[in-house]
């Protein structure tokens, strides 16, 4: 029977579709993430021999357009700033400043974010984070030159989410790798 269906344009075509409407169905499912910042940590001045403790944070992580970073903290403050103000913990001109202990930013494009605490101490100690927005189309093996980034505050590259991805037009969502099976049906 199984012969049957193979050689069956019709079956075989209704095969291939039900493949792909579960392929999509599972990119559908992940949406945008909220990622609390140093997870249980919070967002506080790190440990003293741990001052690379937000940038492990971020390189264990893959962020996307749409997700959003969570800071909770007490007593401080968090400020995104340009990559000048990162690399002096220099928060006298934020592109964003927030003090209210939990706040949400939204990642709304891809590249680089940089955020710092707004206390000068408090950011030279190493409470300080950069987060990588990833590209729709970048890939797992790609790789930055970050040669100017010290190696604790190099951001890593991440293969693109499936939220991202299901933005993309129904004809791209095709998965290369289902690629071989749908010619082998269709030349069958």
């Amino acid at each position: 029977m199984m012969m049957i269906l193979m050689r069956s344009p019709c079956n075989n075509l209704m095969i291939m579709l039900c493949i792909c409407a579960l392929v999509v169905a599972s990119m559908e499912a992940e949406g945008p993430r909220v990622f609390k910042v140093g997870d249980e940590f919070g967002w506080r001045v790190p440990l003293q021999n741990d001052s690379a403790l937000y940038s492990h944070w971020a390189s264990s992580n893959r962020f996307h357009i749409g997700d959003s970073l969570s800071f909770v903290y007490d007593k401080d403050s968090v400020m995104e700033v340009d990559k000048w103000g990162f690399y002096h913990c220099n928060g006298s001109d934020p592109i964003t400043a927030f003090d209210n202990g939990n706040s949400t930013f939204d990642l709304d494009r891809p590249g680089l974010f940089y955020f710092i605490s707004g206390s000068n101490q408090h950011c030279t100690s190493g409470q300080r984070l950069i987060v990588e927005v990833m590209h729709i189309h970048q890939h797992h093996d790609d790789h930055h030159d970050n040669a100017s980034m010290p190696p604790s505050m190099s951001p890593l590259s991440a293969s693109p989410s499936a939220s991202a991805a299901s933005s993309l037009s129904t004809a791209s969502l095709f998965p290369a790798f289902l690629l071989p099976l749908f010619l082998t049906i269709v030349h069958s």
